[in-house]
């Protein structure tokens, strides 16, 4: 085993147990057997790190002593100098059994209450003592404590990512009271935080900028606030200092990056296959031109570079490309360029794009999603993906809804009918909980609300879970891809046709009823004779038959996006129809 850096910060240590020896009465027979340690078998060298104190060390295991004697025998671990003769008595854990899993953070506290000063190798010697008086043989080992402090880390894009894989921890100066770390930065944004404050949430400890996110690449006491602002890096080598008590850093440039900084460079999509129904779109000369998301520049992440181009309009047959605004070179790193077919990253795509004269083109007008990537750790390779805005199918996950295992919870949206940026579902709300949605039944393009979307039963797009409604029971829920929103709202349903000698939508008359005791939509009406249809009802939807279902063979059946269901003729009659879309079965019961 292995802990390779010290990490530190300032907490208080416990002091490991000391002892004295106490006379054993009545006093030890001679032939008595003392503990045989049995593991570990060897030492090793160790160095300990603050980040692992979770981690367990050494797993100790001994054979019982035979004390000759009728009294309850008891055990501890013993540590000295490999010079030592134990005279001192200083104790890392009292009172216990084998096998004997100790911690970390528990051995370096027992190694700095023995008096080994943190950040320095020592040799030392464990034993397992029976009884105050009997002691087995000792194993050896080199050990490095460290200074037992709250560990920071540095946090974000610049250092590969905002995950807890992504932190670099850095080290603490008793001199400076500070935490230094010399380390290669990418271009991009980063942040200081103590993730192991809160187990289960790494941000609760952060610091940021105090004022707006910008770029800081030789400075001093730079001021800090809980929950501040992105710090912005152009890459390189940096040495940070972070005073946590004052709330400041300073940050050092050694050398520059060699990549190149693509950091606010704007690009535009420009060609006559730029459609003119695109609401921001520029005329250039005979051609049109776009600029991407977020005022044409990229979001970055470990020197990958990435603009977008959200449900933009495209004419089928006519070229188009991607370059630096307006064809010219970019004042922040001079670097034009222009790309087209070959930069597509054909098998991500849509069959829809093809080569036109070495132009992008798509074969059918149409709203597209256009990315661009630029890696600058690969000089500078470019990547571009022209996607249907609108996935094929859309699932529920959730424990509002279910559970947060795909293979546990299986929902399916209904696609609108010719509407591929519409989705509707009649789902059993628990009452608490949330849920999300995801065009595959993994997490993989998964989205929910906005924070602090919800007003009225509709949510904006954004990552956090959809909260349910406390009173759980039937609602509709519907995606809009061209809203960019969600809405949670009352299910209705409505009969139509010639059962009910009417082909008007929204009759009050032929709305079912929602029996949530029951687990039902049911309505009870006299029907005519002739072709049973029914259609669940949303106000964003453009009509009825949009989201018409039926129930064919006892089986709630939905058309989706498919043509006119089979026909379900009923003779004239009384029914009653009760309609349970957690088992999607339906029955019609003459009464």
């Amino acid at each position: 085993m292995k802990f390779l850096k010290i990490f530190p910060a300032l907490l208080l240590l416990s002091a490991m147990w000391t002892a004295c020896e106490d006379d054993t009465d009545p006093r030890i027979p001679a032939d008595a057997v003392a503990p045989m340690l049995t593991a570990p078998t060897e030492g090793g060298e160790f160095v300990l790190l603050k980040v692992n104190e979770s981690d367990v060390f050494q797993t100790f295991k001994w054979n019982d002593a035979d004390l000759k004697l009728n009294v309850v025998t008891t055990y501890d671990l013993e540590v000295d100098g490999v010079d030592g003769d134990f005279s001192n008595n200083k104790y890392i854990a009292k009172n216990i059994t084998s096998p004997y899993e100790i911690k970390v953070t528990d051995f370096n506290k027992g190694l700095l209450g023995a008096g080994f000063e943190d950040g320095i190798s020592h040799r030392i010697k464990v034993r397992i003592k029976a009884a105050n008086y009997l002691a087995s043989e000792v194993i050896e080992m080199t050990v490095t404590p460290y200074f037992d402090a709250e560990p920071w880390s540095i946090i974000g894009s610049a250092v590969g990512g905002w995950d807890v894989v992504n932190d670099k921890y850095m080290n603490y100066d008793k001199v400076k009271q500070a935490y230094v770390l010399t380390l290669e930065l990418q271009p991009g944004e980063f942040k200081f935080r103590a993730p192991k404050v809160d187990k289960d949430n790494p941000w609760k400890t952060n610091y940021g900028l105090k004022g707006s996110s910008a770029v800081y690449e030789n400075d001093n006491d730079v001021e800090l606030k809980a929950d501040g602002g992105n710090v912005k890096t152009l890459g390189g080598n940096y040495t940070i200092t972070l005073d946590v008590a004052n709330m400041k850093f300073s940050i050092k440039q050694n050398s520059a990056s060699s990549m190149t900084n693509w950091t606010d460079v704007v690009l535009d999509v420009y060609g006559q296959g730029v459609s003119v129904d695109n609401s921001s779109v520029v005329a250039d000369g005979d051609q049109y031109k776009l600029i991407a998301d977020s005022d044409g520049k990229p979001s970055v992440a470990s020197a990958v570079y990435t603009w977008t181009w959200k449900n933009v309009a495209l004419e089928a047959d006519a070229g188009f490309k991607i370059r630096t605004k307006d064809g010219v070179a970019p004042p922040v790193n001079g670097a034009f360029f222009e790309a087209g077919y070959s930069a597509l990253d054909a098998a991500a795509s849509s069959s829809k794009v093809v080569e036109l004269n070495g132009d992008l083109s798509v074969t059918a007008k149409g709203n597209y999603d256009i990315t661009i990537t630029i890696d600058a750790t690969n000089d500078d390779v470019k990547k571009i993906i022209i996607k249907d805005p609108y996935p094929s199918a859309l699932y529920m996950i959730g424990d509002g809804v279910g559970t947060w295992k795909w293979d546990e919870t299986d929902l399916a949206m209904v696609p609108v009918n010719g509407t591929p940026s519409q989705f509707w579902k009649i789902v059993w709300l628990k009452g608490s909980g949330g849920f999300k949605f995801s065009p595959v039944k993994d997490w993989k393009g998964d989205f929910g609300a906005a924070v602090g979307s919800a007003g009225e039963g509709e949510f904006a797009f954004g990552g956090e879970n959809i909260t349910v409604p406390a009173t759980a029971g039937y609602y509709m829920v519907v995606v809009d891809y061209n809203k960019q929103k969600i809405a949670v709202s009352p299910v209705k349903v409505y009969l139509m046709g010639e059962t009910v000698g009417s082909w008007d939508a929204g009759v009050e008359a032929n709305l079912f009823a929602v029996d949530n005791a029951n687990d039902v939509v049911t309505l009870t009406k006299t029907l005519s004779p002739g072709n049973l249809r029914m259609y669940a009802w949303h106000d964003w939807f453009s009509a009825w038959w949009r989201s018409e279902f039926n129930v064919i063979g006892g089986d709630i059946v939905m058309r989706g996006n498919g043509g006119d269901q089979d026909p379900v003729a009923i003779e004239a009659n009384n029914y009653k129809i009760d309609l349970n879309f957690k088992t999607l079965k339906g029955v019609l019961t003459p009464q």
